[in-house]
C-alpha cells in the first residue's frame, strides 16, 4: 500500500529502497527546485499555473527516476536493499540535487523531448567524485526508461497535457509570424497586406486545377521527332 506524501502531492511507493531521497527532497525548498527542474522545458505555465501542479508532476517523475536506478541496481547489477540503501542513497540524493541534473531530467518534460542523453547524467554523476556505479549500470537505459514514465506521467495529467498544447499553440504562432516576417523581406510586400487572406484566396481558386487547360503541345512535337528520328 502506497503511503502518501503531502509535500510533493504523491504517493510514496511503499517498496522504494530510497524512499528518503525523495523525502528529503520535500522537506527543502520546493519552488526553487521545480523552477530549475523545469526551467529549459516547459516555459508557457511555469508561472501561470498551481504550483501543486508542479510539484505533483516533480514528485512523480523523481520518484520514478529513483526506482529506475534502484531496479537496476538491484535486477541487473544482483545488489540487495540494504547494499543500495547504505551504498546509494546519499550519493544519488547529492546527485538529484545537483544544478545540472535538475533540468536535464526536466528536459523529459519537454513537448518534443524523445530521449535524454545517458551519457550526460553518466558524466556529472562521475565529475561529482560519487561511489563507481557497477559495471552492468546502464545510464543509457535508466535515461530511456525515464523519458518513457515521464510521458505517462504527461498523459495522466489534464493539466500537464493542456499546458504542453499551449507551448504548441505559441510556437506554431511564432512560425507564422516570422513566416510573414520573411516573406515580406524577400517579396516586398506591403506591411498592411493580409498574407493569410492572400493564402485563402489561393488554395480556393487553384484547388480545382482544370489539366485540361494546359498546353500539351510541346509533349506532342517531342513525340513526333521520336517518330520521325525512328523511320
Amino acid at each position: 500500500m502506497a503511503e502518501p506524501w503531502t509535500a510533493l502531492g504523491v504517493y510514496l511507493f511503499k517498496e522504494l529502497v530510497l524512499k528518503e531521497v525523495l523525502l528529503e527532497l520535500g522537506k527543502g525548498a520546493l519552488e526553487d527546485y521545480v523552477k530549475d527542474f523545469f526551467k529549459d522545458c516547459i516555459k508557457v505555465g511555469v508561472t501561470s499555473a498551481e504550483p501543486k501542479v508542479w510539484q505533483k508532476a516533480l514528485g512523480e517523475a523523481i520518484q520514478q527516476f529513483l526506482k529506475i536506478v534502484e531496479t537496476e541496481l538491484e535486477y541487473i547489477c544482483a545488489l540487495s536493499g540494504a547494499q543500495i540503501r547504505d551504498n546509494y542513497e546519499i550519493p544519488v540524493g547529492k546527485f538529484i540535487k545537483n544544478r545540472a541534473v535538475k533540468p536535464l531530467l526536466g528536459q523529459a518534460f519537454a513537448k518534443d523531448c524523445l530521449a535524454l542523453e545517458g551519457g550526460k547524467l553518466e558524466a556529472i554523476w562521475q565529475q561529482q567524485h560519487l561511489p563507481t556505479m557497477p559495471a552492468d549500470f546502464d545510464w543509457h537505459r535508466v535515461a530511456k526508461l525515464y523519458v518513457n514514465k515521464v510521458k505517462q506521467i504527461i498523459q495522466q495529467s489534464p493539466e500537464l497535457r493542456g499546458i504542453l498544447q499551449l507551448e504548441i499553440i505559441e510556437d506554431l504562432q511564432q512560425d507564422t509570424q516570422l513566416i510573414k516576417e520573411q516573406t515580406r523581406e524577400i517579396a516586398g510586400i506591403v506591411p498592411d497586406f493580409n498574407l493569410e487572406a492572400y493564402q485563402e484566396g489561393l488554395q480556393e481558386r487553384y484547388a480545382h486545377l482544370n489539366l485540361d487547360s494546359l498546353d500539351t503541345s510541346i509533349y506532342d512535337y517531342r513525340e513526333k521527332l521520336k517518330l520521325n528520328s525512328s523511320i
